[in-house]
């Protein structure tokens, strides 16, 4: 008599098939107010497990037939190809993928993780004082008002660039008291308010608060429309000149940098930049090259 083997025997018989898991994960995902980018991150990641996963197994995708054999294997090949940072986002998202098959009461139990892959954290880049000059001139000499509207505004701010793009008119508050920048959606769907200093509210009023306030439509608008992070992206190369290790994200660190470096609690600093951890703006603390040199010049015995 043959045995069906376990693999077939369950193919023929589960209910949850690969298209079925990813519409409920996303489902689920959209009910815990996931942001969209991040959605669309988890979908990818899962996607690529299971191809790999039919590539292997020569078998349609259920969540039931996992196992911690399979998920060391699927980390081992990515190590291969991808840094560690990849890696472990693709592990994070197998992971809180099987929670939710198990919570759905798709599998009896979540096989073992493998541990993330460790690596050396690179230094935040962010710009010290001269850079931020440097950079403020460039985009000034390039001619377009947009640019160094974004520019200043970023350093102001500490938006994402993600949230920067999803600025709406109606999100600015200015009265002669007050002026506040309200970012509807950010990291986890939270909102917050970020006070305007007088560099970031001066540079909305330039490019037409007055004229456009309260409208619901976006600030920033290419050719094509709304910008996008990779417009943005973009945009910020252009001026980069000799800056090494910089993005449009070197501006945001930049922001939390100035503030840490300007006496502001690290309570404040989370607050305004949207972190959901005070770790992460602990990073902001560590001493950068010109911070060491500084304090050594301090015990200097010479004029």
């Amino acid at each position: 008599m043959s045995v069906t083997p376990i693999r077939k025997y369950r193919n023929l018989n589960s209910a949850y098939n690969s298209t079925r898991c990813k519409n409920g994960f996303r489902r689920a995902l959209e009910e815990n107010e996931r942001s969209p980018l991040t959605i669309r991150n988890y979908l990818c990641d899962l996607d690529a497990f299971i191809r790999w996963f039919e590539f292997q197994q020569q078998s349609e995708f259920f969540p039931e037939l996992v196992t911690a054999v399979d998920l060391r294997e699927y980390k081992r090949d990515l190590s291969h190809s991808l840094k560690p940072q990849s890696i472990n986002r693709k592990l994070t998202t197998i992971k809180v993928f099987l929670n939710w098959a198990l919570s759905a009461g798709m599998i009896p139990s979540v096989p073992k993780i493998p541990k993330v892959v460790k690596e050396n954290r690179r230094g935040i880049r962010w710009l010290n004082r001269s850079e931020q000059q440097a950079l403020l001139t460039r985009v000034e000499q390039g001619g377009l008002e947009r640019d160094l509207i974004i520019v200043r505004l970023l350093l102001n701010t500490g938006l994402r660039v993600s949230e920067l793009c999803d600025l709406h008119w109606s999100d600015i508050k200015i009265t002669p008291n007050k002026a506040i920048l309200i970012v509807q959606s950010g990291k986890g769907a939270k909102r917050r308010e970020i006070p305007l200093n007088h560099d970031a509210r001066s540079a909305l009023i330039e490019i037409g608060y007055y004229k456009n306030r309260g409208a619901v439509r976006p600030i920033f608008i290419g050719q094509r429309g709304q910008l996008t992070p990779r417009g943005i992206q973009s945009l910020i190369e252009k001026y980069k000149g000799d800056l090494e290790d910089f993005s449009p994200h070197s501006l945001r660190h930049t922001f939390c940098k100035n503030l840490i470096d300007a006496g502001v609690g690290l309570e404040m600093v989370a607050a305004l930049a949207g972190h959901e951890s005070l770790e992460t703006t602990k990073r902001y603390c560590e001493p950068s090259p010109e911070d060491l040199a500084l304090a050594v010049a301090l015990i200097s015995q010479e004029e």
